[in-house]
This record gives structure tokens, sequence and C-alpha cells, in this order.
């Protein structure tokens, strides 16, 4: 599948990139272990309906979503695998979440009374995991509560404690803290152990964690940043690779003098005579102000800057002397020729984290899958 003549900026996605890196994350953590893809926010920018599909072929057990509506659109196009809902979710989401299988995070009363009342309702019962709260800060029971909490919630009908997990705060960055984090969500797991109650999934690692630290994979992992080809911090020790490509087209290029302004307030002054081409992406396309005068973009397999403010559909570059013609590629994020741009770059750039380069990615751009 091509890109449609009438998009001037496009996605690119590699579904088998996305198989692989899931192959890989298996080999990683060994079999022992499931991999369960995280596909929240539309796959992170991806897809999350195609992306889902290649990980479940790559071999991942369960996909991960935020809430119910997400895993509804997954089950809409027609997947059957475990979906697990992250989010703590409201009350009146229990319906759609027990109408399409879903298994549930709860960590209040309220979301396992209203997950009952569904689930007797339908006829159907509600798989729940507990989130236990180690350290992020956010959602989840204290961990002295989590062994009362489940009792309660066992005795409401149609509700099966299937799960215990946890999020780490800071995986790839901070081993000591992640460390007490763990200790504190294996301490909780042994207590319901000496109870007689054993949890069929226990997960707590993410992207860093699943590549970090072994001890921490138990029966799950949730990559998100991994399956992407997206390392979170340095290089991985593992082989991945981008699945995502970013492209535009240029559609107006000339040549202009040196003192000419460039763009809204003038922020950039050409030094010499120069080549300014203008592409179409710009700031509602997901790449954002921040990189005025920052970034760089691929012609011709060859880097060049992005030259002023950055426009809501536009961005312009300074080519040198380099001559293009209206309708070439340039490349955002990817590679072209020997050169390659990573959407790590890009966040760095921007000075912020590659998950929010990937997910800010605008529903406008059209995603293509190459091969599929």
């Amino acid at each position: 599948m091509s890109a449609p003549d009438s998009a001037g900026s496009w996605l690119e996605i590699d579904l088998e990139a996305v198989r692989e890196n899931v192959v890989e994350i298996q080999r990683h953590i060994g079999q022992r272990c499931q991999v369960g893809a995280v596909v929240k926010a539309d796959g992170y920018g991806h897809g999350a309906v195609p992306v889902g599909r290649a990980a479940l072929e790559g071999g991942a057990g369960w996909l991960v979503v935020l809430c119910a509506s997400e895993g509804e659109t997954l089950r809409q196009a027609g997947i059957k695998a475990p979906i697990f809902v992250l989010g703590a979710g409201l009350p009146s989401q229990a319906g759609q979440a027990i109408e399409n299988d879903l298994v549930h995070a709860v960590c209040t009363t309220e979301m396992a009374q209203a997950l009952s009342d569904a689930a007797v309702r339908m006829g159907k019962e509600a798989r729940v995991h507990i989130k236990v709260e180690t350290g992020l800060g956010r959602l989840g029971v204290e961990p002295e509560e989590a062994m009362g909490f489940s009792r309660k919630i066992s005795g409401l009908p149609g509700i099966r404690v299937e799960g215990l997990f946890s999020h780490l705060s800071a995986s790839d960055s901070d081993p000591v803290y992640s460390a007490h984090q763990f200790s504190a969500f294996q301490k909780v797991c042994s207590q319901f152990e000496a109870s007689g109650v054993q949890p069929l999934v226990r997960h707590i690692a993410n992207s860093g964690a699943t590549l970090k630290y072994p001890e921490m994979h138990l029966d799950l992992v949730r990559p998100g940043l991994l399956i992407y080809g997206l390392p979170p911090s340095a290089e991985p020790p593992i082989g991945l690779r981008p699945a995502l490509t970013w492209k535009a087209r240029i559609y107006f290029a000339k040549r202009v003098p040196a003192g000419r302004r460039v763009s809204y307030a003038g922020t950039y002054v050409t030094r010499r005579t120069t080549n300014i081409a203008v592409a179409l992406a710009g700031y509602a396309d997901g790449y954002a102000r921040a990189l005025s005068n920052r970034g760089f973009a691929l012609v011709r397999g060859r880097r060049f800057p992005v030259v002023g403010r950055i426009c809501m559909d536009q961005l312009l570059l300074d080519l040198g002397d380099e001559p293009v013609a209206v309708g070439e590629e340039v490349v955002l994020i990817g590679r072209q020729g020997t050169e390659e741009i990573r959407a790590n770059e890009v966040a760095a750039w921007r000075g912020t984290s590659v998950y929010e380069v990937v997910t800010c990615l605008n529903k406008r751009l059209p995603r293509i899958y190459p091969g599929n």
C-alpha cells in the first residue's frame, strides 16, 4: 500500500518490524513469561488494530489498553486474544468491559461492584487484576490493604480475582527505586500465596524493566515502546527495529537572497543565498512548534535544518545549494538512504519523551501499512 497522491504528509508503519520486535522480546524474557503488548493510545500512534494483530502474530499472549472503549475497538476488529484494561475505569464503563470480555484493573470497591453487577446482569464472569500502589503515587490499593481488598471483592457475585499488578515509576533511570517498588510488590504476592490465594497472573515490568530486570518478568511483561522499536533510553541489549516512518512532500521551493526573514516573527534570517523548501507538515500534525530552528529532516538522504517557526500545516527547510523539486519526499522520522532520524532524537530536540512524540501524531495523517 502506497501513500495516496493527495497526502502531503503520512506515516508508514512496518508491521513486520512489530512482529519481529515481539519475537525478540519473547526470546529475551523466555517462554515461561508472556508478552502483553501495550496498544493504548491507538497503538502509540501506530494504529491499535493492525499493531495488535501483528503483535499477536509475533507471539504476544495479551494486548493491553487503557480503557474499555479501546478494548471494544479491538474486539470489533475481530481480535479474540485476552485484553487487559490498565486504567481504573469508571463504574459507567463496566458494562462495556464485561460485554467485550475484557480483563479489568480494579483498585476501588465502586468499580468492583459495577463490574460485578454487569457480570451478573449479562450472565458472565468479571476477571479482574488488583492494582497495587508501590510508589508511582497514582492509582492503586496500598500494599497493606491489598489482601483485605481482595477478600472483600472476591465475595461479590461474578467477580474472579485473576491477577495482581503494579506500575514502575522510573525503571529506565532509577534502579534503586525500582527495586524498592518490586520488593513491595513481591511482599504482597507472598501474602496472597501464604493465605492460599495464588494469583494466576502477576505483572509489574514495563519496557525498561523488561530489558533490564529479569527478576521482574514474573508471569507477564507489558512492553509498550519496545514493540514499536523505540527503546526507552539507551540502546537496548536486544535487536529492535523502529516501525514508524513519517514522510512529507515538498510543495514549494525557491531561491532566496541573504538577509531574508523566514516564517512567522522572523526568527530565522538567511545568512546567504539559499534554497528554502516548504514541506506539508506542521504542529497540527504533531510536528511540535518547539522544533522551530531546532529540528532536522532528510531530503535526498541528507540532513537539513528546519528553519523559522513551525506553522500549523507547514514547515520550512534550508537546503543550501541542494536543488529540489515539488513533490519530493521529506523524512521527518525514519530512514532515507544511509541517514536516519529516530523518534528518540526528535524527543531530545523537543525536550520531551518519545512517548509524546509518537502519541501526538494527528489522526489526519494517513497510516500506510506497506506489504499488508
